[in-house]
């Protein structure tokens, strides 16, 4: 006898009904994949900041960063569309395109001294055993885009909210130098920054800028134990040397 028309009807339906719960399992493996995979996708972009800061490597860094935020939106949204995956693909080609030696510690004094040379005027060398205070030394410690600084102790203020390019910096009728001056922030195009500058006088009681994001602790250092740490650099009026300390590199600035 041959099955009729509703028995025909019935089959299909339960037939299409285990298609449909076969599609909706693998979606739904497909998901937790997903969701896997933008977990170490995440990992792996805060791997990168961990090495960028690491090598002390500004612009890898600011790129990590950057990086990292998108791929986060990404998973807030849940949308992954075209235009998600462009921006992160942009992101990667950029550091992709950026020449390897960037991670090297001499690359990083090189271009710090380099953008030095260009922005200030050379100075006689300074000992920063002017600074003496109680038999040690002491430093005010601060950060600009992941790379520490220290420089000597002097009475400061704070300016704040200070686009970042500025050579320069008009405070009633002078003009303030301010360091590192405008290529040591980097920004992408039509994009704008503000940071905080420190302003002190220097011996001759002129003013002078330094950018910077965070102060950390001071530092007080006998002069012995500064001069055995201190890997000098003579090449431009402005920096000193560096000081490794505790894993971290910390670049010494005259004023």
């Amino acid at each position: 006898m041959k099955p009729t028309k509703k028995e025909l009807g019935a089959e299909e339906f339960f037939q299409t009904k285990v298609k449909l719960e076969n599609d909706l399992i693998r979606l739904e493996e497909l998901d937790r994949e997903s969701k896997e995979r933008i977990k170490n996708i995440i990992e792996l972009s805060e791997q990168l900041i961990k090495i960028s800061e690491t090598n002390e490597s500004p612009y890898f860094l600011q790129r990590s960063r950057r990086l990292n935020t998108e791929i986060h939106k990404f998973k807030i949204k849940n949308e992954y569309k075209q235009k998600e995956f462009d921006t992160l693909f942009h992101i990667l080609e950029k550091i992709k395109s950026e020449d390897k030696i960037e991670f090297l510690d001499s690359a990083l004094k090189n271009r710090i001294t380099r953008i030095a040379n260009r922005l200030t005027e050379k100075k006689p060398n300074t000992s920063p055993t002017s600074q003496k205070l109680s038999g040690k030394l002491v430093f005010i410690c601060y950060v600009l885009e992941g790379v520490n600084f220290l420089i000597p102790k002097k009475s400061y203020r704070i300016l704040r909210n200070i686009p970042a390019f500025k050579k320069q910096l008009r405070i009633k009728d002078k003009l303030v130098p301010l360091f590192p001056g405008p290529g040591f922030v980097l920004m992408e195009e039509g994009e704008k920054k503000e940071k905080n500058v420190l302003l002190m006088k220097d011996n001759s009681k002129k003013d002078h800028g330094f950018y910077f994001d965070e102060l950390k602790e001071d530092w007080a250092i006998s002069k012995i134990s500064l001069e055995g740490l201190l890997e000098k650099d003579s090449t431009n009026g402005q920096i000193i040397g560096k000081i490794k300390r505790k894993g971290k590199l910390y670049h010494l600035v005259k004023i």
